[in-house]
């Protein structure tokens, strides 16, 4: 005989608590994402003597190679998840965006969405991140910005657009502007026709 193992609900009512390593997987994932953590962080008797010992006896090992497949599997099912369900039940986005330099001396640019969901909860998610070896002119960064906010379907839902005060993101928001102004609307002076006014903050 072995002694039931509970497991809570989010209503407060109990279960049968099952090992499922499916599920050991997708956390593990997580965690290395969360951390930084080397793909073979689990892929050794010293974590598998851990695990086993002060947390769940039923561990099985995983090797660095699964980990790999499944910390892609996980990235492609996040981007659909945000593509096909998330964004297309919210009307209004946020952006901020910016360039740093990592150890290898390589320039990358990260899009961040910003938006309220249903439950009136703001939620950020990073939906951009992109390696830059051109020079970092305004027609490169609004080039890298439009193409994530295509990607994800999101043209006509930005409502604003925060950078830092760099010359070149000035340039980059003219660029920018027209491309997401069916949002934003257009204001069209009477006296000059040809001169619009594009509501984005930057």
């Amino acid at each position: 005989m072995v002694q039931t193992r509970l497991a809570m609900n989010p209503d407060g009512s109990y279960r049968n608590w099952e090992y499922k390593p499916e599920v050991a997987r997708v956390e593990l994932c997580k965690l290395i994402a969360r951390l930084d953590l080397p793909l073979s962080v689990a892929d050794n008797d010293a974590w598998d003597d851990y695990i086993q010992r002060a947390h769940n006896p039923r561990h099985v090992r995983v090797s660095r190679f699964s980990t790999s497949r499944d910390l892609e599997k996980l990235f492609i099912d996040t981007i659909n998840n945000l593509k096909h369900i998330v964004f297309p039940s919210v009307n209004s986005i946020c952006l901020t965006s910016d360039i740093w330099s990592g150890n290898a001396k390589e320039d990358y640019i990260t899009v961040v969405a910003h938006f309220i969901n249903s439950d009136w909860q703001l939620k950020k998610h990073v939906i951009g991140f992109r390696l830059i070896e051109e020079a970092h002119t305004g027609t490169n960064i609004a080039e890298r910005i439009s193409d994530v906010v295509e990607a994800f379907g999101m043209t006509d839902k930005i409502f604003a657009v925060s950078l830092d005060n760099a010359s070149s993101n000035n340039n980059a928001m003219q660029i920018l502007a027209p491309i997401f102004s069916g949002y934003l609307g257009v204001d069209t002076d009477p006296d000059n026709p040809s001169k619009k006014t594009y509501y984005v903050v930057h």
